[in-house]
């Protein structure tokens, strides 16, 4: 009985993953991470796929949930179960979480697509157990900063629009993107965090922004 429990595939943020213990058993006893006093050996995780990388013996999506970012893995004949995942997609994963040279990943079991209203969803579901802070939208933001939120917009508009005129194909340079926008260097920084929060950019690779979709 005490197994089946261990079994179960909890609903974590991405952050608690990073964040948490991870322990390693002896024998046949699954390793886990020990989340609010439970032994995690299986996550159930909403995210939106922001790199795929594929070959015939190995997948790694990189997912994002606002949280925090990490790799979930597919190897051998596991591999199909990716096939029609890409880029920009909402994906529920269920899969164990792994650690290998102080980096931790995701092996997966089941993976598939969901209406990416679920991601809200699923970070209300969290919010309490994990504090999550809501992200999602400014209709939950108090009056009292409503006139930041405009200004806040403002400037992730102006991002957006630089990312897509100077995204050349391989993402957009961070420095040139700050640079560009004629903000102060910390406006332009907590726009672009923002917008990766809210999900509409991503980094493909460091110092680099893509739009997403």
């Amino acid at each position: 009985m005490e197994s089946q429990q261990r079994q179960v595939a909890y609903k974590v943020p991405i952050s608690a993953i990073l964040s948490n213990q991870y322990v390693e058993q002896e024998g046949w006893n699954p390793n886990y991470l020990l989340v609010n006093g439970k032994q995690v050996s299986r996550v159930n995780l909403i995210a939106t796929v922001i790199d795929k990388q594929a070959s015939s013996s190995l997948v790694t999506l990189v997912l994002d949930d606002s949280t925090g970012i990490i790799q979930a893995m597919l190897f051998n004949d596991e591999v199909k179960k990716a096939a029609d995942l890409n880029v920009g997609d909402t994906v529920l994963i269920i899969g164990r979480p792994r650690k290998f040279n102080d980096q931790k990943f995701i092996t997966i079991e089941i993976s598939r697509k969901v209406n990416s209203l679920w991601m809200r969803v699923r970070k209300e579901e969290l919010q309490k157990e994990f504090e999550i802070t809501a992200q999602d939208n400014n209709e939950s933001s108090n009056s009292s900063n409503q006139n930041g939120n405009k200004l806040l917009n403002r400037f992730n508009e102006k991002i957006l629009e630089i990312v897509k005129e100077t995204d050349q194909g391989n993402g957009a340079d961070i420095d040139e993107v700050i640079s560009s926008s004629g903000l102060k260097e910390s406006e332009a920084h907590e726009a672009i965090l923002e917008l990766i929060k809210l999900g509409e950019i991503y980094e493909p690779k460091p110092n680099k922004i893509k739009i997403l979709g």
